[in-house]
């Protein structure tokens, strides 16, 4: 079955359905980050009861990360599939699906919507938007979603830089999506050579520019006119590393030679070098240069 990938009306954002429902059947979620453009990555644990998701308004991939296998869905009060370990969803809007779950699993959604669906498959396949469709799918078996599963899992969302990381990994998992569960049904692109000179240029000035506000990898790409899919790869053939990778050195990078000027307290660095947490701040500063800001910054005066 494939369900209309534009909804009636979209909710608000940080209003979803699903995850609605799930709260409405006292679960809660262990993590929840909200991305660009009203997408969203959650992490949930359950052990029991039952939860109905009633035509949600957004679209949701459900990856089984921990166990699963006391999770049924029913149909007309019949078990119509049981999970396990990796098992992965997909819950387009308008669908109805009902769960029994009867024991403790952990699973990771992503949350993003019609909008979505129809720019990843314009910008990345060349299709029409609004000739998308998306599937549904109940335990299904992929291998390359279930190692993303599992990569979600275990990733520290709110360590420094990690939500930039995230982005980027939301637009893999809807790319995958589509390629693979939708109505366009094509591999993805084969991207090849580097960004031209130009573009690596604007790109290196932009970027400095806006250091201190949240990037995300749509901001980047749209700068340069590319797909996330293609600018991402673009980016790593041109500057050997990730965009959030080239960001986040970027940031530290400007923070060290800032910490060598006495005056600037160090919270206002890390505000300038697009820090929102003072503690995320030193964690990273600390990870990438052996010092905590504090030391680095005294270690400075030191020598001057």
């Amino acid at each position: 079955m494939h369900t209309d990938s534009h909804s009636p009306s979209q909710p608000t954002p940080g209003s979803r359905d699903i995850v609605e429902s799930l709260q409405a059947a006292g679960v809660a979620p262990r993590q929840l980050l909200e991305l660009d453009s009203g997408r969203a990555l959650a992490q949930w644990q359950n052990r029991r009861g039952e939860v109905h998701y009633e035509r949600p308004r957004h679209h949701a991939l459900s990856i089984y990360t921990r166990a699963g296998d006391q999770a049924r869905r029913l149909v007309n009060g019949q078990v119509a599939s049981t999970g396990f370990p990796g098992a992965v969803c997909l819950f387009p809007a308008g669908s109805q699906s009902l769960w029994q779950i009867g024991g403790h699993f952990e699973f990771a959604h992503l949350y993003f919507n019609g909008l979505d669906l129809a720019r990843c498959a314009e910008q990345t396949w060349d299709c029409e938007p609004d000739q998308v469709r998306l599937a549904e799918l109940y335990h299904g078996n992929d291998k390359v979603l279930a190692q993303a599963g599992q990569l979600l899992a275990l990733s520290d969302w709110q360590a420094p830089g990690q939500a930039m990381a995230m982005d980027h990994l939301a637009q893999w998992l809807l790319l995958q999506v589509v390629s693979r569960y939708s109505t366009v049904q094509k591999a993805a692109p084969e991207v090849t050579g580097q960004l031209s000179q130009r573009y690596r240029r604007l790109l290196q000035e932009r970027i400095e520019a806006e250091l201190e506000r949240p990037l995300t990898l749509a901001d980047m790409a749209g700068w340069v006119n590319l797909s996330p899919y293609h600018f991402a790869r673009l980016f790593r053939a041109t500057f050997g590393c990730a965009p959030y990778q080239y960001v986040q050195e970027r940031r530290l990078t400007r923070a060290r030679d800032q910490l060598r000027r006495p005056g600037s307290k160090i919270t206002a660095i890390a505000l300038a070098c697009g820090f929102s947490d003072p503690s995320q701040f030193a964690r990273a500063f600390r990870k990438r240069f052996g010092l905590t800001p504090s030391a680095y910054r005294s270690q400075a005066a030191q020598r001057r």
